[in-house]
């Protein structure tokens, strides 16, 4: 029997839609990496409980069995609110605490069954967004999160956008409703054609959507390759490309939110003198504690991976690269190799965000940073600098131009580890626009007062 959860009297909802979206998703799984005392709630505008799965029977949420972990949902809420009263919480629903890992490091369209069912039954759909809505409500949270990963047909497809909207109708004024979707518009690896997401509901039914840019990785490809690059010349399979692609299927850019991942993906070399990417591999890399699988390493693991280098073996040495073309970076030592978001790579994926115009970007999951939490740190201020850079104005209220994106030199293998990319002032990106209207406007000041006089 499933641990009670007191149900609370509904929390205020959520004053309007957010400005701005600076995302965490907390594996409840992964609670023993990092406590809810341990997270700095100024960090964030919203955090999700990651994740209630859908009962295969009643097709409601499922609570938590386990009494520890009831209890960290009845908390959560309360707990983080306390320390940043502005805080937004959500309840994520979708895949449980079981499939934790595979929700993390793989973004294929294998859809979850209980999901699937629920959502295409019409009383089932109904009762189900009736339920969820209840419960976040009554355990504190502003909003809900519908995370089905993914649907896999266009029948799921067209019952998620019903879906949607009976969570919306089934909620109250203010309440936050977002969907945690495939990193494009299109599944491309469904097991039919024609898999899109039903881009109109969402974009009228959802708050915004959380777009999962990162599991990118081809499947059965027996060589190394990034998880989560910005950009992919040779294939679809990008962050920049997703996310284009849900705006130019009609979802506003400010309804979209891009996920960083906390996580790298790794493999044993085959040999380890060839450590570029592609380079041949015999096996996902080593089991990690932190997300208790092969292949998968949270970044406090990856860092801590770095920072034991090859205790002084020479053949052991560490190699951080920066790939500037792809927007993406990777660690080898020995025969272990690793691909994962660095400090370097956040700036340069939020700096793309915040050109697009995006409502924000989502961490996944907030328990693997280091016990710094220097990624959520590191993402927290280069968003907000890339957004006082692309917002700023003059005292007569024109817009001021902001310049490119510097990308740092690029790097031959083997080479040192790359510092983090500075994020753009609005001082530096928009120094050379304002002082050329300056100077105009106080030219046409002048030949004004000439021709008065």
């Amino acid at each position: 029997m499933a641990a009670a959860v007191s149900l609370a009297a509904p929390s205020a909802p959520a004053p309007g839609p957010a400005a701005t979206v600076r995302a965490g998703f907390y594996l409840a799984a992964a609670a023993r990496l990092r406590p809810l005392a341990a997270l700095d709630a100024s960090l964030y505008t919203h955090l999700y409980y990651s994740a209630l799965a859908v009962h295969p029977t009643t097709r409601k949420p499922a609570l938590p069995a386990d009494p520890d972990q009831a209890g960290l949902l009845a908390a959560f809420s309360p707990a983080l609110k306390s320390r940043n009263r502005a805080l937004r919480t959500l309840l994520s629903v979708g895949a449980g605490p079981g499939a934790g890992v595979a929700g993390i490091a793989g973004a294929g369209s294998q859809t979850d069954p209980s999901f699937a069912a629920m959502a295409a039954d019409p009383a089932s759909r109904a009762a189900f967004a009736a339920a969820a809505v209840a419960l976040a409500r009554a355990t504190g949270f502003d909003g809900l999160d519908v995370a089905w990963r993914f649907p896999a047909s266009a029948v799921e497809m067209a019952d998620f956008g019903f879906l949607v909207s009976e969570c919306r109708a089934a909620a109250p004024p203010g309440f936050l409703l977002t969907a945690t979707v495939y990193f494009s518009s299109h599944v491309f690896d469904a097991p039919l054609p024609g898999v899109d997401y039903p881009s109109e509901a969402a974009a009228r039914c959802l708050d915004w959507v959380n777009v999962a840019a990162f599991g990118l990785r081809p499947r059965g490809a027996g060589a190394t390759a990034f998880d989560a690059p910005l950009y992919d010349r040779a294939s679809h399979f990008s962050a920049s490309y997703g996310v284009v692609s849900w705006v130019d299927a009609g979802m506003p850019a400010g309804k979209v939110v891009m996920g960083l991942p906390l996580y790298g993906r790794s493999w044993f070399l085959r040999n380890k003198a060839n450590r570029c990417v592609g380079a041949p591999v015999v096996a996902a890399g080593p089991k990690q504690r932190g997300s208790n699988a092969t292949g998968v390493m949270s970044y406090a693991e990856v860092q801590e991976l770095a920072a034991a280098g090859g205790g002084g073996d020479p053949r052991r040495a560490v190699t951080t690269t920066y790939d500037n073309a792809s927007v993406a970076s990777y660690l080898s030592v020995g025969d272990v190799w690793v691909a994962f978001d660095g400090a370097a790579v956040v700036a340069e994926k939020l700096a793309f965000a915040a050109r697009r115009g995006l409502l924000g970007y989502f961490l996944w999951p907030v328990n693997y940073d280091d016990a710094n939490l220097t990624m959520s740190r590191t993402a927290s201020e280069a968003w907000m600098q890339n957004e006082i850079s692309s917002s700023s104005r003059n005292g007569n209220g024109v817009g001021q131009t902001q310049g490119p994106v510097r990308l740092p030199p690029a790097l031959r293998s083997p080479a040192g580890t790359p510092g983090p990319v500075a994020a753009l002032t609005s001082a530096s990106a928009s120094w050379l626009p304002w002082t050329k209207l300056n100077a105009f406007l106080n030219f046409g000041l002048l030949i004004l007062a000439w021709c008065l006089s």
